[in-house]
């Protein structure tokens, strides 16, 4: 029965606590939100949030009693870790095959990219009426490399 009614429902338990959450009526939020006590007025103004208990609720009382166990000193270790890390990395390293690689552009990678990318930004341009003199001569170049 609770599966045919909400099959996004895993057991009858979380089906069972939905359906009473649920059932719960409204003017019984809003009679513990607000201080007064006349459930007609209540019903029919909006709850104002500066008054009501949630303006004075804080994420840590969601959260619980969360301790820091970190020492004190947990920063300092941290940042100097970090700092002799990025001046060995970005100073004293020698330069090896992979940072070669790595500066290598992905024309060179992929023989014919550069070209192709030239002529799809080619017809583009001339569809919307752009310069294309720049484009031109960079095909141009890259022709005669081809036939060196």
């Amino acid at each position: 029965m609770f599966m045919m009614e909400n099959h996004y429902y895993r057991s009858l338990q979380q089906w069972y606590l939905h359906r009473k959450t649920i059932s719960i009526p409204i003017t019984h939020f809003q009679r513990t939100l607000s201080k007064d006590s006349d459930s007609k007025e209540v019903a029919e103004s909006p709850v104002k949030f500066t008054k009501s208990r949630a303006a004075a609720w804080s994420a840590r009382n969601s959260r619980g009693d969360i301790k820091d166990d970190s020492p004190w000193f947990e920063p300092f270790v941290v940042l100097t870790s970090v700092t002799v890390f990025m001046i060995y990395f970005c100073v004293l390293r020698e330069e090896n095959d992979l940072d070669i690689e790595l500066n290598k552009s992905l024309y060179d990678r992929l023989p014919g990219l550069e070209k192709k990318q030239l002529e799809l930004v080619l017809s583009y341009n001339e569809s919307e009426g752009l310069d294309t003199t720049d484009i031109r001569k960079r095909l141009a170049e890259i022709a005669e490399e081809e036939d060196s």
